[in-house]
């Protein structure tokens, strides 16, 4: 009887360690209100510009993301001061550790949640959902998730046209330290190269274009 006491609290302390363990992984970064910025391209100056938006934009302006490892399932979570929608939006949230990458993009009506061991070895695939204010992807979680934290940032955009970059579009970014404007005010930055959102948008179509193809295979 003795023994057998022994070994039931030894198997809850356990327990008690591994669910410590899965709840302290957890990470969420907040986001000011009211700090999305607009980019203009002047075609005849050849030059673009990054300015604090004059307009409202609450369904880009994030208030927080989020990573947290519920049993094995890994969330990302993006929640704005609006709602998540638009046709012409655009949003991402990546989670980088030493042992593995996951990220969650979502637009246009659809979206993905990945996941990638950093020694090319596993691979995961979830799925987003949307529900008023906040996104959240779901995927496998890959190895321990003991990893140390190398990388953690989220970012919503609004394009005048879905994925075009040429006239203008808003973005806000959580860290403010990952935006392409960081340091600068109201600051016209000259030349056409840089700010431009575009190779998201063609691993986003890229990748949704391979989830096809494996769906049907």
């Amino acid at each position: 009887m003795y023994k057998r006491s022994i070994f039931i609290l030894g198997a809850v302390v356990t327990a008690v360690f591994l669910s410590a363990g899965f709840a302290s992984a957890a990470e969420t970064i907040t986001d000011d209100n009211g700090d999305v910025w607009h980019w203009t391209w002047n075609a005849n100056a050849g030059t673009h510009t990054w300015a604090h938006s004059v307009s409202s934009e609450p369904d880009i302006d994030i208030k927080e993301i989020s990573y947290s490892v519920e049993g094995q399932q890994v969330l990302l979570k993006m929640k704005v001061a609006g709602d998540i929608q638009g046709p012409n939006n655009l949003y991402y949230v990546a989670y980088n550790t030493t042992d593995a990458a996951y990220y969650m993009t979502y637009g246009n009506g659809s979206g993905m949640c990945m996941g990638f061991l950093e020694n090319g070895t596993g691979f995961s695939y979830g799925n987003t959902t949307v529900s008023g204010d906040t996104l959240i992807g779901t995927t496998d979680l890959l190895g321990t998730g003991t990893g140390t934290t190398s990388g953690f940032y989220g970012y919503a955009y609004k394009y005048s046209h879905f994925g075009d970059t040429s006239g203008e579009w808003w973005g806000d970014w959580a860290p403010q330290e990952q935006s392409p404007w960081y340091g600068t005010e109201n600051s016209d930055n000259g030349g056409n190269s840089g700010g431009t959102p575009g190779f998201e948008l063609v691993l986003l179509v890229g990748a949704i274009a391979l989830i096809a193809i494996l769906k049907k295979n």
